[in-house]
């Protein structure tokens, strides 16, 4: 190991206990506690080992080891691991050329990866959005957003407070909303009634973004039961369209990658469609979006959802 890797992984690899749900203050009971475990410990191991070797063979070849199905969160850690280097990087690229080459296919879950590193280390997310894919680099507000909820609960959920760097977009604070979202299927251990209820804290405009997130987590990790879904989906009450908007983001991030569910329970259920039917509709609805950053003046990657929006809510009436 070089001195570099060596000082990196003295200040700064993470514990994998800081993923456990007691140290985090999270709810410990409930089926889904063990498979979110072991999904968040999955990050922090992507995020320890990528931070300490960097770019290169070694990182590839830990990655090599990890479950087809729990890839996509290595790969989110290897996202914060690498975009770290880059912030105290003059110049710093590993995280850019590992989306462009061997992570290509989970850049989605790379760039989520990205904002987790910027809110540990408070790094502003606009040069990393102009550099970024057009249409998803502000994906990198999901990560912000969830670590924001994920290690600053209290100051996040509790007192719901928003950065002052989002305040200005509402699209911003959505995507940013998306994350916590999706941290409440970890801090509430994915009960649907426990989840409502914090959400119902919220003021109403933020809760589509909310529930948005809590189908992306709820469909991508999942982790619970059929019933437990049908229950998600009952006390989202006028929320469901957007757990399905969620939902299909998830399938189509898994099917991008190469690593789909074994089963699609959750699309099914949320959504009323197979995973596949999800990605095939995701898929021609981001091609549409002819890599621009803007529509008629709108965010490309809120072009992208309103048109998935859109879609869940008519098959739901086909489905009728």
């Amino acid at each position: 190991m070089s001195i570099l890797s060596i000082f990196r992984n003295i200040f700064f690899t993470l514990p994998l206990k800081e993923a456990e749900f007691a140290v985090r203050g999270f709810v410990v009971a409930g089926n889904a506690r063990e498979r979110l475990e072991q999904v968040a410990k999955t990050v922090v191991t992507g995020y320890n080992v990528s931070v300490t070797t960097g770019r290169g063979n070694d990182l590839l070849a830990q990655r090599a080891q990890v479950k087809d199905e729990l890839v996509g969160f290595y790969n989110e850690g290897i996202g914060m691991g690498l975009y770290a280097i880059d912030i105290f990087t003059p110049g710093g690229h590993q995280f850019w050329d590992f989306v462009a080459n061997e992570g290509k296919a989970h850049q989605y879950m790379s760039y989520i990866g990205a904002g987790l590193a910027s809110g540990v280390f408070n790094k502003g997310f606009n040069a990393f959005v102009e550099r970024a894919d057009p249409t998803c680099g502000l994906l990198i507000l999901n990560g912000i957003g969830f670590h924001h909820a994920y290690f600053k609960s209290r100051k996040t959920i509790d007192r719901q407070v928003i950065p002052d760097s989002v305040k200005a977009d509402s699209f911003h604070r959505y995507c940013y909303d998306n994350g916590i979202g999706r941290a409440l299927w970890f801090y509430r251990s994915g009960n649907p009634d426990s989840i409502a209820e914090v959400i119902g804290w919220f003021p109403v405009e933020r809760r589509h973004g909310l529930w948005a997130g809590v189908g992306l987590a709820a469909t991508y990790a999942c982790g619970v039961d059929e019933t437990t879904l049908l229950r998600l989906q009952d006390v989202a009450d006028v929320y469901r369209y957007a757990l399905a908007e969620g939902s299909v983001l998830a399938s189509h991030t898994r099917e991008v990658a190469g690593n789909p569910h074994a089963d699609d329970l959750a699309s099914r259920i949320l959504v009323g469609q197979s995973a596949e039917t999800c990605h095939v509709f995701a898929a021609k609805a981001r091609q549409n979006l002819n890599n621009q950053r803007y529509i008629n003046g709108e965010h490309s990657l809120k072009v992208f959802l309103d048109a998935i929006a859109t879609w869940t809510r008519t098959r739901a009436v086909l489905l009728a």
